[in-house]
Parts: C-alpha cells; structure tokens; sequence
C-alpha cells in the first residue's frame, strides 16, 4: 500500500493512502429506518441528496441506485488519514451517515445505474476551488487524492444540501446546489419542489438524538417540528 504525507492549511498531516480504504456506512443505507444517538460530542452527521439529470439522449431525471462517494481525512493521532466512505442513497436521491469522527469531509462523486440500465460515475477531482464536475462510464474509477474539501460543518453536521448534477453530454456536468428547492428547473423539464435537508430527516427520523440539533440549523420560522 503506497502512502505520503501532505499539510493541510491548519498544519495537521495528512496522510495520504492512495489504495483508499472504503467503509460501507449509512444512516441511509437505503434501507435503514433508525438514525442513530450521536455517540459522542465529537461525532459528525453527514446529510444531503443527489439527483441527475440526463439531458441528452434519455430526457430524464435519476434519483434511484446512487451510490455517494465521500472523501475525508480523519483525524486520528494528530493525523489526518485520507478514507474513502461509500453509501447508499435512499430511493428518493437523500443520503446520510452518522458517528463520523473528527475530521474533514466533502463530497466527491456518485455512482449510479439507471431505470433504463444506463450506467453513470460522476466525480470531481477537487484540486481547487471551483474545479468542474466530469461524468464517465459506470467502470470509471477516480481517486482520492484531492486537496480541497467544499464542505464545511455547522454543529458537527456536514450537510451537503441538494446536489443537481446535469449531464448534456460528451462528458459535461453541469453542477447546481442549493439549501431549499420551490419549482426550481434546471435542464430538463422536470420541477423540483423540496424542502430543506435538514427537515427531510426531522420527519424522517423524529425520535432521533440528533433533531434538535438538525431543527437549530433550519432558518427561523421553517422548522419542522
């Protein structure tokens, strides 16, 4: 397994292992019907949805069989070790994981199948600010070695809100996200009407421990309750 160490700007290292590890984790899952208490003060909730739009051949829009790719480097002994986390949407395109430890966190790429049986992996190779999304093949296989994490967390919680990737073709990804949607249309002819991610999992899990930290992170006077 081949390895080297970088700096990131807080002067933590990081260390880099380029046959990434990859958990199989997920509040989601696809299937779970439990998120579970935060285990510790420390512990970080990973929440957001994905959705693609097909805009040249097919004419349609993806929420099902997605497949989340998360990079993150995790702090462990005053280091950052770079993993690689893989989760399951649910059906709707909405993902979570919970219990993370310390560390940075960011989104980096989804890999789905579509109702039709087309196949799609998109990816950002985040070098830099504003580096653009690209799509490929279902047997395309990116890295982890990115340097920029997009993502940032509020009271532990990454929340990745709603990520519309649009594919027109020739590999182009056009990349939208937004916190809320209300009849919002991209480039299809699809509308997408959705409330904030944090009230998705209010609702869904309302007996969870993390709620009233996810009902402090909605605007005031739009908390589902």
């Amino acid at each position: 397994m081949r390895s080297f160490f970088s700096k990131s700007s807080d002067g933590v290292r990081t260390l880099l292992v380029l046959s990434a590890i990859v958990l199989l984790a997920g509040c989601g899952g696809g299937y779970s019907t439990k998120l579970t208490d935060p285990t510790s003060d420390e512990a970080i909730l990973i929440i957001g949805s994905s959705t693609i739009e097909v805009v040249s051949g097919m004419q349609e829009a993806y929420t099902t069989g997605q497949e989340i790719s998360i990079m993150a480097d995790q702090e462990v002994d005053g280091e950052y070790v770079r993993k690689a986390i893989i989760i399951w949407a649910y059906d709707d395109g909405y993902f979570c994981v919970e219990n993370l430890p310390k560390g940075r966190y960011t989104l980096k790429g989804v890999n789905m199948t579509g109702n039709r049986g087309g196949s799609f992996t998109i990816w950002n190779e985040l070098r830099m600010p504003n580096e653009r999304w690209m799509a490929a093949g279902a047997s395309y296989r990116y890295s982890f070695t990115g340097e920029y994490f997009q993502d940032s967390p509020r009271l532990n919680v990454y929340n990745f809100q709603h990520n519309i990737f649009s594919l027109t073709g020739g590999g182009t990804v056009v990349f939208y996200r937004l916190a809320k949607m209300e009849n919002e249309r991209f480039n299809l002819a699809t509308t997408y009407t959705r409330d904030y991610v944090e009230n998705y999992f209010i609702k869904k899990f309302p007996d969870s421990g993390w709620v009233p930290i996810l009902q402090t992170l909605v605007p005031v006077g739009d908390q589902d309750r």
